[in-house]
């Protein structure tokens, strides 16, 4: 990952700077950055909330020329995960908070990968990014039309549901995952059976153990139930609110040095 400075941000730079952090040392810095399973979501958010973190850490002042451009680096990639980040775990954020942290983050990657383009990430995880804040977006302005009253919660964004479904779905054939269009039809009612049970008694459903953020030492499993912040959608400002993520994002530009 290379940023408009020229630094290139990999594991050999992190596992250098990030036993920084306070509770880091050098066994925990290696699970972070070489899980068994690249898919483990807890794990991501793990090493992400270290990296904010590090980012946070005032620099000493006798730094050498090469070590002070890293931690610019590394602080610029800090304000951009914690955009990304908080708007999913800061329980007290509200929603038009929420959309300043994406919009702000939206608007940070945009200006490095305009500049480092695929130096900075893949195309497919840019777009998949920016899609990703641009259907936050759309949602909330829907849910204002259909109904400015109810909760909005961006905990409910994504294709869980419908993976967990799916899951239920290829259970209840056991061993037989293969299935026509009329076992289809029989299957999904047993699924969405399943499903409902599992809703309605949410002791007996542990999670997904990639997806599970109790395993997050400072991350609870968070639901919109425990959400503080006023969701409210029809109490967001959606211009006011992506404008003002964009002044941030330009205020962190221009402190960045890079």
């Amino acid at each position: 990952l290379y940023l408009d400075n020229g630094r290139c941000i990999n594991t050999f730079l992190l596992e250098r700077y990030l036993p920084w952090v306070e509770g880091m040392d050098d066994d925990t810095v290696t699970r972070l950055l070489y899980p068994n399973d690249p898919q483990d979501v807890p794990r991501a958010i793990e090493l992400m909330t270290a990296l904010i973190k590090l980012g946070n850490i005032t620099q000493p002042h006798d730094l050498d020329i090469n070590t002070a451009a890293d931690v610019d680096a590394l602080h610029f990639l800090s304000q951009v995960l914690r955009c990304l980040v908080d708007p999913y775990i800061n329980i007290w954020l509200s929603l038009s908070e929420q959309v300043v942290h994406l919009s702000c983050f939206a608007h940070l990657l945009y200006a490095s990968y305009r500049d480092q383009r695929r130096r900075l990430m893949p195309h497919q995880l840019y777009y998949d990014s920016q899609t990703m804040v641009k259907a936050v977006v759309i949602n909330i302005t829907k849910q204002q039309k259909l109904n400015p009253f109810e909760r909005f919660s961006l905990l409910d964004q994504g294709d869980d549901h419908l993976e967990l479904l799916f899951a239920f779905l290829r259970m209840s054939g056991g061993h037989n995952s293969g299935l026509n269009y009329r076992q289809a039809l029989d299957r999904l009612g047993a699924a969405r059976d399943i499903g409902g049970i599992y809703a309605r008694n949410p002791d007996l459903s542990h999670g997904h153990r990639r997806l599970n953020l109790s395993r997050k030492e400072s991350v609870d499993h968070i639901t919109r139930h425990h959400w503080v912040g006023d969701i409210i959608a029809g109490h967001c400002d959606l211009p006011t609110a992506w404008l003002q993520g964009r002044h941030n994002a330009l205020v962190i530009l221009k402190d960045s040095h890079l």
